[in-house]
C-alpha cells in the first residue's frame, strides 16, 4: 500500500473516532479531565459574583488543587478507607440525603407553582394586613411578676429604660441588643402579646407585666407605624417557596397515608 493510502486511511479513522478527553494532568497514570477544571472555574466564577474571571493564574491554581485531591483520593483508596465501615455507612448517609431532596424537587417539578397561586395567597395576605399596625419595641426579661413590678415602678419614678435592660433583665443578650425586638406586625403576633403591645402608645412602657415561658416581661414602644406589604413582585420568591413546601409536605403525608406501617 503507498504511504500516501496510509495517510488517507488513518486520517478516516481520526475523524470517524469520537474526539479523546482532553486532560490536564496524568497522576500515577490516571488521567484529570479538562472538564473538571471547566466546571471548577465556572463554579469560582459564578459564586465571587464576578470578583473572579477566568485566566491563567486561577486555571493554574484550581489545576494544582486537581492534581493534590487526585493525590490524596488515590491514597485514600489504597488504605482502603473507603472500604471501612463508617466510610460506607456515612457514604449511606449522604447518598439518602441527597436521594430526599432529589424526591422533593421532583414533586416540586411535577406540580409547579403557578402565578394564580402565588397572586391568591398575595391578596390573603394583603387583606389581612389591610388597617393593621407594625410596632418597634423593646423589653426588659425578668423572673418573677413582682421584679416586673418593681420595674414598672421605677419606671414610673424616672428611671432610664436603657439602664434596667442592661442591669435587671436576665436575657444574657439584654447588653448587647438593648432588649431590642425590632418591627412586629399585630395582627401576626400571638395575640395576648398583640394584645400587651397594642395598649402602650409610642414612647411609653408597660402598665403591667406580661408573662411568656420566658419570664414575666416590661416593654417599651419606641415607633408604631402603617403596615406595609411589600408588592407582589418582591414577595413572590417568598411565597413561591411556602407554596412548594406545603405541596412537598402534603405529598409525604399522602405517601405516609399509603405506605404499610407496622
Amino acid at each position: 500500500m503507498k504511504l500516501s493510502r496510509i495517510a488517507a486511511v488513518v486520517l478516516a479513522a481520526t475523524i470517524a473516532l469520537p474526539a479523546a478527553a482532553e486532560s490536564i494532568a496524568v497522576v500515577n497514570g490516571v488521567a484529570i479531565d479538562k472538564k473538571e477544571l471547566d466546571a471548577a472555574v465556572a463554579n469560582i466564577v459564578q459564586s465571587s459574583g464576578g470578583k473572579a474571571q477566568d485566566n491563567p493564574e486561577l486555571r493554574e491554581q484550581l489545576k494544582t488543587s486537581l492534581i493534590t485531591r487526585e493525590v490524596i483520593l488515590q491514597e485514600a483508596r489504597k488504605r482502603q478507607l473507603d472500604k471501612q465501615p463508617l466510610f460506607t455507612q456515612r457514604l449511606d448517609d449522604i447518598r439518602n440525603e441527597m436521594l430526599r431532596e432529589a424526591l422533593f424537587a421532583d414533586i416540586a417539578k411535577q406540580a409547579p407553582v403557578s402565578d394564580a397561586q402565588i397572586k391568591s395567597v398575595y391578596d390573603k395576605l394583603a387583606a389581612q394586613q389591610t388597617g393593621s399596625k407594625e410596632i418597634h419595641a423593646r423589653q426588659i426579661t425578668l423572673k418573677s411578676e413582682a421584679d416586673a413590678q418593681k420595674v414598672i415602678a421605677d419606671l414610673k419614678k424616672g428611671a432610664k429604660f436603657d439602664e434596667l435592660v442592661k442591669t435587671r433583665s436576665i436575657d444574657p443578650n439584654a447588653k448587647q441588643s438593648n432588649g431590642e425586638m425590632g418591627w412586629g406586625n399585630l395582627n401576626r403576633m400571638d395575640p395576648p402579646l398583640a394584645a400587651a403591645l397594642k395598649d402602650i402608645r409610642k414612647g411609653q412602657t408597660s402598665s403591667k407585666p406580661y408573662q411568656s415561658p420566658l419570664g414575666w416581661h416590661v416593654f417599651k414602644v419606641e415607633d408604631i407605624r402603617d403596615a406595609k406589604l411589600p408588592s407582589l413582585d418582591e414577595a413572590k420568591p417568598q411565597i413561591g417557596r411556602q407554596l412548594q413546601e406545603e405541596a412537598i409536605a402534603k405529598a409525604v403525608e399522602d405517601l405516609r397515608a399509603k405506605a404499610k406501617i407496622q
